[in-house]
């Protein structure tokens, strides 16, 4: 199949599942964690841009800066992650339309895009980004290896030195490359499939060897070399406390694998509070001394000792549960399918079932040992070992006729036309896997929540976790940008954005250097936070009482006070 229509295929086939998604579905980020990198970006949390995206290689940040300058307005970091999503379909089809000829490819690559569409642009966020990114690449790679393995080059005939050998090489490159910015573990986690795809074209490899020296060099040096720049922007000492707080953080918000009740417990015995271990686990935790990266510590070696067991005569059972989960998902199902279709063409690489399977259990099994298989990164497995299973196709022998091949297109056209006319909003959560819509059921009118702190530039708001979340919600959408100073006077107890420079700044701003104890202060306003009196009373004063100022719909603002200003001056040592 010719090249310029090969690509002209793919690209109309994934601009009809796009525009299917932009005019049915609901455009919203897949992970809050998303949104408040966007925001960062922007300068919402404080006063100027900020590339530096904590999740996200700071280049992706460094890239789109000057789209800013240009047009502050618009929501470049959501554009590049869709911009991501597209090209990698795109490519995946490209690469199925020249393995298996114009009607079959037409085929499987409608169908693949019909598969994953919603679950990607309707929840496009950085770690499912980053997977597809990363396996468009190597599928790319890949296919450029086999081709060039046998002379054929995309131009027939052509010369040894024909520049164009290189043009699969150099794009699956940039690709990859882009999948490691977006999140460095979800590129990593490919590898051991790129790996094994590479060993099954071993021979064409082997005819391709320089290319195959060169352009892996390239990229891990490219890769870790990105990698590195990052991570020396955490170590200067204005992150300082941002990076320490964030091993705690995880271990005592993100993960559930251990016994919450002998933690408890074992607080309260060795003069530790089982009360403040509650707080901390309902993410309320901005208070730079009672919960002080040392003091975290104390509780985080507790739980150290209470991680839920994971015996090994426990994990076939543990991975026989989530591959039962998995078989309910698409992509399950599609590299089971894209195996066959190997299997059936190409015989003699039937192993590669069983061992991409193999690689698949064991990264789950590594998770399920430390509780952290979530939906988006499973998904990421499935998606690298089916994608490499196409490089593996032989010829398709099956001839299906012009009119058959229009018929089963245009049946899955109105079918998904159908389907997002009915039920865009519905996705898969990315945590969970299971169908959902992003919307909060909420009657508050965010309008007056805004208005009413807009009115107050002299206050600052600080919010409980959840409230903080809403607001993602309630913003801007995705496709436009927050703008400079946003969330300067919004700071939230929870969440990874304390100790975060420019929110430091911003406390500092309005005379607060301890958050939770200096909620008593004048300018300061809480929502939704209505149970701090007790920690209040039994850490820094004799008697403090909290008044509701306004509740619009499930936000309430209070003011707390001390009740005796003669006991004010005298806090608890």
């Amino acid at each position: 199949m010719p090249i310029k229509r090969a690509i002209a295929y793919s690209v109309a086939i994934n601009l009809f599942f796009l525009a299917l998604c932009l005019v049915f579905g609901d455009l919203k980020f897949g992970a809050i964690d998303d949104y408040f990198m966007a925001a960062r970006l922007t300068g919402a949390l404080g006063t100027d841009y900020n590339p530096h995206l904590i999740f996200v290689n700071a280049i992706y940040g460094y890239a789109l800066l000057p789209l800013y300058h240009l047009f502050p307005k618009i929501g470049w970091y959501y554009i590049g992650e869709m911009f991501a999503v597209f090209l990698s379909f795109t490519v995946i089809g490209y690469v199925l339309l020249l393995r298996c000829g114009e009607r079959w490819g037409a085929i499987l690559a409608t169908l693949f895009t019909a598969l994953f569409a919603s679950d990607f642009y309707l929840v496009v966020q950085f770690t499912q980004c980053a997977s597809i990114l990363s396996a468009a690449g190597m599928l790319l790679f890949a296919y450029g290896v086999i081709q060039c393995s046998r002379m054929d080059c995309f131009v027939a005939k052509a010369p040894r030195n024909d520049v164009r050998k290189y043009i699969p090489f150099v794009f699956s490159i940039i690709l990859m490359l882009w999948g490691s910015v977006m999140r460095w573990q979800a590129f990593l986690m490919g590898m051991p499939f790129f790996c094994l795809g590479m060993l099954f074209i071993f021979k064409h490899c082997w005819k391709s060897k320089w290319r195959v020296i060169v352009g892996l060099a390239i990229l891990f040096v490219g890769a870790f070399t990105m990698h590195h720049f990052d991570q020396q922007i955490y170590q200067s000492p204005e992150y300082a406390d941002f990076v320490k707080f964030q091993g705690p953080r995880v271990a005592l918000g993100d993960k559930e694998n251990f016994n919450q009740n002998a933690v408890y417990e074992d607080a309260e015995e060795i003069g530790l509070s089982g009360k403040d271990f509650q707080m901390l686990k309902e993410w309320i935790h901005y208070d730079t001394e009672v919960f002080s990266v040392d003091s975290l510590k104390r509780y985080t070696d507790i739980i150290s000792a209470y991680r839920d067991p994971n015996p090994p005569q426990l994990i076939p059972r543990n991975l026989l549960n989530a591959l039962s989960h998995s078989i309910h998902s698409p992509l399950f199902w599609t590299w089971f399918i894209l195996c066959l279709i190997a299997y059936i063409t190409n015989p003699n690489k039937f192993l590669y079932l069983w061992t991409s399977l193999a690689i698949v259990l064991a990264l789950m099994a590594h998770l399920l040992s430390i509780g952290r298989l979530v939906y988006r990164v499973e998904s990421g497995f499935w998606l690298y070992a089916a994608i490499l299973a196409i490089p593996l196709f032989g010829r398709l022998s099956l001839n299906i006729p012009r009119k058959l091949t229009y018929s089963i297109l245009a049946i899955i056209a109105v079918v998904n036309i159908y389907a997002y006319a009915t039920s865009g909003e519905m996705v898969r959560d990315p945590s969970s896997g299971r169908m959902r819509t992003l919307a909060i059921e909420d009657s508050t009118d965010y309008g007056q929540v805004f208005d009413y702190i807009d009115n107050q530039p002299d206050k600052l708001f600080l919010l409980s976790m959840n409230a903080f979340m809403r607001f993602s919600h309630h913003r801007n959408p995705p496709y436009l940008a927050e703008p400079i100073g946003q969330y300067c006077r919004t700071v939230s107890f929870g969440y990874w954005t304390p100790y975060l420079p420019e929110v430091t700044e911003a406390l500092a701003d309005f005379g607060i250097k301890n958050p939770m104890k200096d909620v008593i202060h004048d300018n300061v306003i809480v929502l939704n936070e209505p149970h701090l009196v007790d920690f209040l009373q039994r850490h820094y004063y004799d008697s403090v009482a909290v008044d509701t100022l306004k509740e619009i719909g499930e936000m309430t603002f209070y003011k707390y006070r001390l009740v005796n200003i003669a006991n004010a001056q005298e806090n608890k040592q």
